[in-house]
């Protein structure tokens, strides 16, 4: 897998791990590297054999299906390089993975049994950049399992600060790390908010096999889960920049800190959007349903209750330690439950009436505009309508709704000279969020492919 690539911050992609090294005096060490390159190579052309070829297309569907599907791209190279290291380390072959497989074939020398061993044990984690050196070496603490490690790859330094979030798997090679293949970057306001995306993950996963286990046996099966979700995440925070820079201060996206009232907005928005999501996703603890649609009954009410209230208590002890915590009531509000005894000295966020009304007004200009008739115009007032008022959204721009809505009926449409990057541009907001927010009316509204409503 040589010649790998890494997504920054920026957008670009930089070289990785295996980077030609320069200057080598250590034979030890060089060796070690030479053994590393020739095995990955092996890998790279074992997963590449066409007796696989089957099992390829099964896994890249399982891969790719849970990624935002306007970020989806089989042709990218970044991408597909991500998938076949997922498709080596995680995915189970009846039971074993590809590079277990490999590990029983043989035919390999010491040090490349020694070498395989070792990375069978790996698992690709969420990494916090804790300090980076003039001499082309980084230090990343691991968020989730715990520990630090020290990988030396200037190309990847060049890319990286302190704060920095990095979704990547590091291998052992002789005693030093490397990268295994391009990571995903995210700023370090985002923290919060992927760290209590995969605890909740995490929780509802081990939940649902009955007993709790250890982190390596989460981040192996659901590995491909967090990656969209890190995605999707970086595909919005690093157009949120601009943003942070004016209303959070430079500080919160160019240091590894940040002061606590900058912290607790930087969490409160995340945690909007998270929330956003969250009630509209299916849950294994809901037998399958939606928070939203489990508060349409009663027994989905108690359940939501009791769920609702152990998240209450871990906001209430994140709260006592001084860190940024949110405001659940939102959440109340949102799927029409009573507040909890404890929970109501917290305010409701008001709803925003005049809000909606905009995003109205937009969807009727929109479509206006675009030559649509008053029926047409009419359905689409209507389905912002219905939404409103099964989820009572909550936004500081109506257009990021307003495009959603018009991209549900120009899709109905069949009108192909408008999409999401085309809306996007026009109401400046990113195509991403149009596209979270599209998805979202769909499942609660259940509009199919077509874009019409079931």
């Amino acid at each position: 897998m040589p010649g790998k690539q890494c997504l920054s911050g920026n957008g670009k992609k930089t070289g990785s791990g295996n980077t030609k090294k320069e200057n080598v005096i250590d034979i030890s060490k060089y060796r070690w590297w030479r053994t590393g390159q020739h095995l990955r190579s092996k890998l790279a052309e074992f997963a590449d054999h066409e007796m696989l070829t089957d099992e390829v297309g099964i896994a890249r569907e399982r891969y790719f299906s849970v990624i935002d599907p306007d970020l989806a791209d089989y042709e990218d190279e970044f991408l597909m390089e991500r998938f076949f290291e997922w498709f080596i380390f995680d995915y189970r072959i009846r039971g074993r993975t590809l590079l277990e497989y490999v590990t029983m074939a043989g035919n390999f020398t010491g040090e490349e049994t020694e070498l395989l061993k070792k990375w069978g044990k790996t698992r690709s984690s969420i990494y916090q950049v804790t300090r980076v050196s003039d001499d082309g070496a980084v230090t990343l603490m691991d968020l989730l399992k715990g520990g630090e490690v020290m990988v030396a790859d200037p190309d990847i330094v060049q890319e990286l600060t302190p704060g920095q979030l990095l979704f990547i798997r590091i291998l052992p090679v002789g005693d030093e790390y490397e990268f295994s293949t391009g990571g995903l970057i995210l700023p370090s306001y985002s923290k919060d908010f992927i760290i209590s995306r995969v605890n909740l993950d995490a929780e509802l996963f081990w939940n649902k096999n009955g007993r709790r286990s250890k982190w390596d046996v989460y981040l192996m099966r659901r590995s491909h889960i967090i990656n969209a979700l890190v995605m999707e995440t970086a595909s919005i925070v690093w157009d949120l920049e601009e943003k942070y820079d004016k209303e959070l201060g430079e500080e919160v996206s160019n240091s590894g800190d940040a002061s606590p009232q900058l912290a607790q907005q930087a969490t409160n928005v995340f945690l909007d959007y998270f929330y956003e999501r969250w009630i509209n996703e299916p849950m294994d603890i809901l037998q399958g349903q939606t928070p939203l649609e489990a508060s349409r009954t009663t027994t989905g009410r108690s359940k939501l209750q009791t769920l609702l209230l152990e998240l209450f208590k871990m906001e209430k002890k994140r709260a006592k330690k001084g860190e940024p915590s949110y405001d659940l009531s939102k959440v109340y509000q949102k799927l029409n439950l009573p507040l909890e005894k404890g929970i109501e000295d917290f305010k409701p966020t008001a709803e925003v009436g005049h809000g909606y009304a905009e995003v109205t007004k937009l969807i009727r200009d929109g479509l206006t505009e675009m030559g649509y008739p008053s029926q047409q115009v009419n359905v689409a007032e209507k389905m912002w309508w219905d939404y409103s008022k099964m989820v009572s959204p909550t936004f500081k721009k109506p257009e990021t709704w307003a495009a959603a809505v018009i991209y549900a009926v120009t899709r109905s449409t069949g009108n192909k000279l408008i999409n999401q990057n085309t809306l996007a541009n026009k109401y400046n907001i990113s195509a991403a969020t149009i596209s979270n927010n599209y998805r979202n009316m769909c499942r609660t509204l259940q509009i199919n492919k077509n874009g019409e409503q079931c």
